[in-house]
């Protein structure tokens, strides 16, 4: 072994470990989620689990798939992560990858996993989960035309030619002949967050089911359109699915050959209402079991003495996402001066205080604190406190005046500006509407639309170029890598049947040659500070030139019945134990 692979090799280790070093020390805006379970958690584990209920976790956006290679959203990532398990499982509270339904370990070089899946797996049908399971699981990747994140394989020896239909097979996947549980995936080259993009980011897929919408004749169509993606009854997670009533409820039962444990639940129900209001009013009369609030409902909630509260930092942030090429605005928005004018025009420090009553923190880039990639150094980032007079200064450079109706506009054309959110979310809504108003005052023609968020999202990864800008969030994970969403090759391209998180339309050079070193690094090294180093140059890059508003991170409020018991949410999973989860009579 060469001291470059063993620098690899340790370097890919310590990124692994990583989260368990900074995740506590960086909590902010509240108690981290070890504390205030701790005393609900200790009186729990002196009594007897009580089997059979039913727990109703309360959402405002209906699902979209069952799929897992296709999930996109929040909503359809928490039903399918009940049915679907992962061979890798994130610490709930650090962030540090850990077996779950599979062991694992690397190689010398970095370049190989090998993985063995747990000899008690089996599918709700009873065929045992095989190595076979997790091919299928990337070769559905590899055909689909709709799902956003080919990406977590590029990296794996042959995928691409498996992608582009320039092989049958994906020469890196290589399954044991003596053991139909045992594989190895090799990678092409060093890459930093390989461990969870191969086998976190997905869940796998059973052969049997699938195995027909996947062979050398099928098109992209057959695993997309696939009925199973919509009514899966062979999983191999902790429930299994019973039914969808499209915009009002998705029902589960419990897998009682959970190779896990059974839950000791019965029912698991993911239940639609109709905004965040609905969700405080369910949570107050014990109709709703479980969910998370809008802060300015929390003095209300305390009153209540059937509920228990827990709060910690995001593991992501609310966000105002400019579209640099839409057909309406992007004569403004492609400009840098703009986009800086628009950050100083928005008094951030009066939204969190008036939108989520000071129960969230201003942000100036991509990664969070709860992430070992967040800014050591955020004195280097522009902060755009509010500043009418220089966003004023900074649209009339760029060629902005007022008009006699107050109104901005350049050759001929007015500024105008509107902003999508997600319909349902009393939050965005009154943030779209709050930015709107302070826009106005600076000569723009900004108004509010919220819409349904399943048709929001699908224009944003689709390519449609109807949006001027959208105020949504980023659920992120404990793999700081941000290719799938800031890299160039990202970029959603219609023409082309692409779909992509780069709803921006926004690239710039030195940001893909950081985002690359991150993630496949010239050298070799995937050392923590090597990785900071780029992941410092991408944040910067990203603080000038402004393609989003990078809004703020707020604080979760999780708020759960006193007869849920072990259930205990973190920053990086709420439902991490969920078949631990009972209910007392």
């Amino acid at each position: 072994m060469t001291m470059t692979q063993a620098r690899t090799r340790r370097a890919l280790m310590a990124v692994f470990a990583a989260s368990v070093l900074v995740a506590t020390a960086c909590g902010q805006g509240g108690p981290s989620a070890s504390q205030e379970p701790a005393a609900s958690a200790s009186a729990a584990a002196s009594e007897k689990p009580q089997d059979g209920g039913r727990v109703i976790e309360a959402t405002i956006s209906d699902i979209a798939t069952m799929q897992p290679i296709l999930v996109n959203d929040t909503a359809s990532g928490r039903v399918t992560g009940l049915l679907y398990d992962v061979l890798i499982q994130v610490d709930a509270k650090t962030g540090e990858p850990k077996p779950n339904l599979a062991t694992f370990s690397v190689s010398q070089d970095g370049l190989t996993y090998t993985f063995e899946i747990n000899a008690k797996a089996n599918w709700s049908d009873g065929k045992p989960v095989i190595a076979q399971d997790y091919l299928t699981g990337v070769q559905a990747v590899g055909k689909s035309a709709k799902t956003v994140r080919k990406s977590s394989y590029q990296d794996v020896q042959g995928f691409n030619d498996y992608k582009d239909g320039k092989a049958q097979t994906i020469e890196g996947i290589k399954i044991d002949s003596s053991n139909p549980k045992k594989f190895t995936v090799t990678m092409a080259k060093v890459s930093c967050p390989a461990l969870l993009d191969i086998a976190n980011t997905y869940r796998i897929l059973p052969t049997h089911v699938f195995g027909k919408y996947l062979t050398a004749t099928s098109k992209p169509e057959d695993i997309d359109n696939a009925p199973e993606n919509t009514n899966p009854q062979v999983v191999d997670g902790p429930f299994t699915f019973s039914e969808w009533r499209k915009g009002d409820q998705v029902i589960l039962k419990k897998n009682p050959n959970y190779w896990n444990g059974a839950p000791h639940l019965d029912e698991y129900v993911y239940k639609v209402v109709a905004n965040t209001a609905a969700v405080t009013a369910g949570l107050k009369t014990g109709e709703i079991t479980f969910g998370t609030i809008a802060a300015r409902d929390l003095a209300d909630m305390q009153t209540v003495d059937s509920v228990k509260i827990t709060k910690y930092p995001s593991l992501g942030y609310t966000f105002i996402g400019w579209d640099t090429q839409s057909n309406v605005a992007g004569v403004a928005l492609a400009d840098k001066r703009v986009r800086q004018a628009l950050a100083y025009g928005l008094d951030m420090d009066a939204v969190i205080k008036a939108v989520v009553f000071n129960e969230a923190v201003a942000h100036v880039a991509h990664h969070v604190a709860v992430q070992w990639a967040y800014p050591q150094d955020t004195s280097a980032l522009n902060p755009y406190k509010f500043d009418k007079a220089k966003a004023q200064s900074l649209l009339t450079e760029a060629g902005w005046v007022k008009g006699a109706d107050g109104i901005l506009a350049k050759d001929g054309k007015k500024f105008t500006l509107t902003i999508s959110t997600n319909s349902g979310n009393t939050e965005r809504e009154t943030l779209a509407q709050v930015a709107a108003d302070q826009y106005k005052q600076l000569g723009i023609d900004a108004k509010a639309a919220p819409e349904a968020f399943q048709g929001l999202v699908t224009k944003l990864t689709s390519g449609d170029k109807t949006l001027d800008a959208t105020i949504i969030g980023w659920s992120l994970g404990s793999e700081p890598d941000p290719y799938q969403i800031w890299h160039s090759s990202q970029i959603p391209d219609p023409a082309k049947n692409v779909t992509g998180f780069g709803f921006t339309y926004f690239k710039d050079p030195a940001m893909d040659k950081a985002i690359e070193e991150g993630r496949n690094p010239s050298n070799g090294d995937c050392s923590l500070a090597a990785r900071r180093k780029n992941y410092d140059t991408f944040n910067k890059v990203l603080n000038e030139q402004q393609p989003y508003n990078f809004g703020y991170v707020p604080n979760v409020l999780a708020v759960s019945s006193k007869t849920l018991q072990n259930f205990n949410p973190a920053p990086f999973s709420t439902v991490y134990n969920v078949q631990d989860w009972w209910i007392k009579k």
